[in-house]
């Protein structure tokens, strides 16, 4: 009997042991409710939709059961991120708890954010900014000294080019014989369409098809990063020191003259090419050379996706020369910053979502793996080591990289002051008209400028020119100017 006993007490602790691990798995568990009052709840992120959503889906296993927080991911198309996210802060909520947005937005987007500094002094959450490259840190993720955001794409422009074909003895002889001067990748503008031009319409690779020149963003929507740092490399600015426009000087009309040329030596449909079309054109061995964000340097080595591994060679993009001396400016083309909405109800487990994103160790293998997010951190731009674990084959990981950092030293950044996103899209649409050859570049770029203006006066034209002021001074730090 008192075996009996014994048996029933054990099986009876038993059961409780059970039990109460059953209930601590369903209740996320008892170390996450200590540690972690936000375990249990949902966040809603509002970001890029593929291919740039895939890297969150890289980390949300992870970070949800590390923190208990379920991920409520909303993907958005890149042309509607701007309007959808604002109408819902203007109107002074939001159902998101994470924003994620076009950077050169930071002066529209600030006045919905909450500040990031005083949430990671509250969880002791070290961000590592001074690990983030000068660039990006000091250009997008604050406004008007206040920090709001967090980089989560390290978007800068780099030329690619077919260095076996350049490199050709044959076709180097011939170029010299037709232009007079060495066969190498573009060092100006008008080299560029010289070395398009020479690559156009013929079969320079041997496969039996007909290559082109080259390749660039023509749609509606965000061609005109191909305009803005051919723009800058003219001696171009957005507004002069009063506020009044510059698209429409000399560097714009030279700009743009120049944007029309190369449309001649650009594969058929080229006005309806967007980022995937000329990646896509790029990887698959159709054009010899373009100006693209630097995720396309680790599409080119990825053997699923390119016919073109290890023919691939980088510089910064061409440039012009003014007074004698050659001036480079890569464009900082978008880049993507991530924030906290003020009408947030679940601040806490967001800013833990946004560190565990983009530190140092758990963000390494997102830019790595995923070839639409590029690098943004100093200490990702050493991990060579990483970038040859996942591309065993790419002999030249370390030039690629060294390379972005070099087209980095000379940026030219986005526009940064309230009403950014619409003075470019009266940009681009009148780009288009001009590409489309509905205007001619003067007529276009006069048109831009007139809407500007219109934009300017609507905005306030004393507060946009303190704005202007203050983003002039910040790329006169950087290194812009």
């Amino acid at each position: 009997m008192h075996k009996t006993l014994k048996g029933r007490k054990g099986k009876i602790l038993g059961m409780i042991v059970v039990f109460l691990a059953c209930l601590f798995v369903l209740s996320g568990g008892f170390a996450f409710a200590e540690k972690y009052p936000f375990s249990g709840e949902t966040i809603t992120l509002a970001v890029h939709g593929e291919p740039k959503s895939a890297a969150i889906y890289m980390i949300q296993k992870d970070f949800e059961k590390k923190y208990g927080v379920k991920l409520n991911v909303v993907e958005i198309a890149p042309e509607a991120l701007y309007e959808k996210e604002m109408i819902e802060l203007a109107a002074g909520g939001s159902a998101y708890d994470v924003v994620q947005f076009n950077a050169f937005s930071i002066a529209d987007y600030a006045p919905h954010l909450t500040p990031l500094k005083p949430l990671a002094e509250k969880w002791g959450l070290d961000f590592h900014l001074n690990d983030i490259l000068p660039a990006f840190r000091k250009l997008y993720l604050n406004w008007k000294d206040v920090w709001y955001g967090v980089c989560s794409d390290g978007d800068v422009h780099i030329f690619y080019y077919r260095k076996d074909i350049f490199n050709n003895p044959v076709y180097k002889q011939m170029f010299y014989a037709k232009y007079g001067y060495e066969l190498a990748p573009p060092r100006t503008w008008d080299e560029y369409l010289d070395v398009a031009e020479f690559f156009n319409g013929w079969d320079w690779d041997n496969d039996g098809q007909k290559e082109y020149g080259c390749a660039e963003y023509l749609k509606r929507g965000r061609m005109y990063w191909w305009f803005l740092d051919r723009f800058a490399d003219y001696g171009g600015n957005y507004f002069d020191e009063k506020m009044n426009p510059l698209i429409n000087t000399k560097p714009g009309i030279k700009a743009l003259k120049n944007m029309i040329e190369a449309i001649k030596y650009e594969p058929p449909g080229a006005l309806n090419y967007s980022y995937m079309e000329i990646r896509t054109a790029y990887v698959k061995g159709d054009v010899a050379m373009c100006k693209q964000w630097t995720c396309v340097g680790r599409a080119a080595e990825d053997p699923n996706e390119s016919k073109i591994l290890n023919k691939t060679g980088y510089t910064v993009v061409p440039g012009a020369y003014i007074g004698g001396r050659l001036n480079h400016k890569s464009i900082l083309a978008a880049g993507y910053t991530m924030a906290i909405p003020k009408y947030s109800k679940h601040k806490d487990a967001a800013v833990h979502f946004l560190h565990y994103f983009t530190d140092v160790k758990t963000g390494l293998p997102i830019v790595v793996k995923n070839t639409t997010v590029d690098p943004y951190r100093v200490s990702q731009f050493k991990a060579i080591d990483a970038f040859r674990k996942e591309y065993p084959n790419w002999k030249d990981v370390d030039k690629y990289l060294n390379d972005i950092l070099v087209a980095l030293k000379t940026p030219w950044p986005d526009l940064c002051i309230p009403g950014a996103a619409e003075y470019m899209d009266v940009l681009d649409y009148e780009l288009c008209q001009a590409v489309a050859g509905q205007k001619p570049p003067q007529k276009a770029l006069d048109d831009a400028a007139a809407k500007w203006v219109e934009i300017t006066n609507r905005l306030g034209k004393e507060k946009q020119l303190a704005e202007w002021k203050a983003q002039l001074k910040a790329m006169k730090d950087l290194g812009a100017l």
